[in-house]
């Protein structure tokens, strides 16, 4: 796991430099990444890679609010629910609440980047405090075993340690989907972009006092600072969870940490954040897009609000494709 954590942040520095390299070299303007790369390769060339982009983030942005339900129903589903049986788990009814999160979170975008700031900043420190929780739990919580949950935790130990150090590729494992034995590219396929949000403040470039400084000042800062929290939280969970208990229980880490209920607050507000990130990102590159006048019958998507240059109807029409 920490070669594949390697592995993802050399390439996402290697993007990084390039990205800092263009911003740092020229005026930057609203549209993010798309911005940069048209200004620097021709506004066609970009174009086409803008709208690459635009539906990445779309995708991504459905994907994180699924994702989020998923998280609930896994406490609270009326079948499945680890801590109460509330919610239906039929695909229309999660459909359901993906769609209200998708809503309440449009509604905060279009109240203006102001309160998506604000927003983002409280999901921020209860993420922090949520992923601290997990090295504090290697040092306080007591070993324990339970055979209804398939874990055994048996608090920091080197045997334990030494037991996840070295690969061991398997099948079958919980939650696994894959008919055979899982591959190195299935593993980094879903680490890999858990790590890739070194876009998040670049699409904020229209909104930044000083892109050509912040971007790459606030990008590296962004990335040093994650993948230490990442080492950390792969180096404590490796040294107390058992690699069988890995491969029975997907809620492994909030079963395991001082107070699930942290955990589950950190994977609602991580969610949040990239519903909210990809909304108002993916509404930024449109109207950037559109307003370089590369795609027919996209102009409606150019329109600012006078007071902050708010994309509405580019916000609205991405909560419609998400």
């Amino acid at each position: 796991m920490l070669g594949m954590l390697v592995a993802s942040y050399v390439i996402n520095f290697i993007t990084t430099f390039s990205l800092s390299a263009i911003a740092s070299n020229g005026t930057v303007r609203g549209g993010g990444a798309y911005y940069l790369i048209s200004r620097s390769l021709g506004p066609e060339f970009g174009g086409s890679i803008g709208l690459v982009f635009y539906l990445g983030f779309v995708f991504n942005t459905g994907m994180n609010a699924v994702g989020l339900i998923d998280c609930i129903t896994l406490n609270f589903g009326a079948d499945t629910g680890n801590w109460a049986h509330i919610l239906p788990e039929t695909n229309w009814y999660c459909y359901l609440w993906s769609t209200v999160v998708l809503v309440l979170c449009t509604l905060l975008c279009l109240a203006g980047s102001g309160i998506f700031a604000r927003a983002s900043n409280g999901l921020l420190v209860i993420l922090f405090i949520a992923t601290l929780s997990i090295p504090l739990s290697a040092l306080v919580v007591s070993p324990f075993e339970s055979r209804n949950l398939g874990i055994e935790y048996t608090g920091i130990s080197l045997q334990t340690l030494s037991g996840n150090l070295l690969p061991q590729l398997t099948r079958g494992a919980a939650g696994s989907q894959i008919n055979g034995r899982e591959t190195f590219q299935d593993l980094f396929g879903i680490l890999f972009p858990a790590t890739g949000g070194i876009f998040a403040g670049a699409s904020m470039s229209g909104d930044l006092k000083s892109p050509s400084k912040a971007i790459p000042k606030g990008t590296v800062y962004g990335l040093i600072t994650t993948f230490c929290l990442y080492a950390l939280v792969i180096v404590a969970m490796a040294a107390t969870v058992t690699r069988s208990s890995f491969l029975r229980n997907t809620n492994v880490l909030q079963e395991t940490n001082m107070s699930g209920l942290l955990i589950l607050a950190g994977e609602v507000s991580t969610s949040l954040f990239f519903v909210l990130m990809g909304i108002i990102g993916s509404a930024k590159l449109l109207q950037a897009i559109s307003r370089d006048s590369l795609l027919p019958g996209f102009s409606i998507f150019s329109q600012g609000t006078k007071k902050a240059d708010e994309s509405t109807f580019a916000i609205i029409f991405t909560f419609i494709v998400s």
